[in-house]
């Protein structure tokens, strides 16, 4: 079940399925590596309290995916504070990204270290690519 759904709906864009769930971790990795571990460490453990840990996240490891799926498409901020005036902040990366993307590195995030999860699906992410940000 786990690889005819990254099959169906993750990364499979021709009509007969070659993708297997390594390949799309692979990818996810690549794309981890490529672009947060200077935040959150290629350990997970990010860099609090700046950035972080990815590594025991509970909002990678939920049921519903919609947080981490909007994290990585809008960016993640943090209100400032009196404490913390100027927080740092996740890019958004919705324009850099596809949906198949998105999900690689999504689902990757969802199973690395001692997270275990679901893997999300494109159409998921296409899901929440367009909804305003209220």
């Amino acid at each position: 079940m786990y690889l005819k759904v990254f099959c169906a709906t993750l990364l499979t864009r021709a009509n007969s399925c070659s993708v297997t769930a390594g390949q799309v971790l692979a990818q996810g990795k690549k794309l981890n590596e490529a672009n947060y571990i200077a935040c959150h460490s290629a350990d997970g453990k990010g860099w609090p309290p700046h950035y972080p840990p990815l590594d025991g996240n509970r909002t990678l490891t939920m049921k519903e995916t919609v947080n981490p799926i909007r994290i990585v498409l809008n960016g993640g901020f943090a209100p400032g504070t009196a404490g913390n005036p100027r927080p740092k902040g996740m890019p958004p990366y919705s324009h850099l990204m596809d949906d198949y993307e998105v999900a690689a590195v999504v689902s990757y995030l969802r199973n690395s270290w001692g997270n275990k999860a679901p893997p999300v699906t494109a159409s998921e992410v296409n899901k929440y690519r367009g909804v305003p940000l209220d």
